[in-house]
């Protein structure tokens, strides 16, 4: 990320397990206690924190349910995939934006560039 940050810093879990995980109000205070406190979003972030309210995230990147797709960031974290392959390069921007469209061509063509499985079991169980 342009701001010296890796994506783990606020989605710790995506090396180890299928979700990213979403960080809570407490996990952004860590560094907007005291980092870009005029910023607008920043500004909602500490509001939330005051409030003792969770930020109601709303998500960007995820399959249809009638995909049936079980996605895992941990074995594509742990091949080395670099998250801007699939989430774009979200330092670049202030919100997360659909910045790749995740199709079976998509997620198809990089198994077959990285030599992954192509067994439908694999991605729809």
């Amino acid at each position: 990320m342009s701001l010296g940050l890796a994506c783990l810093d606020c989605h710790s879990t995506a090396d180890q397990q299928a979700a990213a995980g979403i960080p809570s109000v407490r996990k952004c205070m860590l560094c907007h206690e005291k980092l870009a406190v005029d910023k607008p979003g920043v500004q909602k972030v500490r509001d939330y924190s005051a409030r003792g309210v969770e930020i109601p995230w709303q998500r960007v990147y995820g399959f249809s349910p009638e995909a049936l797709v079980h996605f895992r960031h941990a074995p594509h974290y742990q091949a080395k995939i670099d998250c801007a392959t699939c989430h774009g390069d979200v330092g670049k921007g202030t919100v997360a934006v659909l910045a790749v469209k995740h199709t079976m061509g998509t997620c198809l063509n990089c198994h077959r560039q990285y030599k992954a499985s192509e067994d439908c079991a694999s991605c729809h169980y």
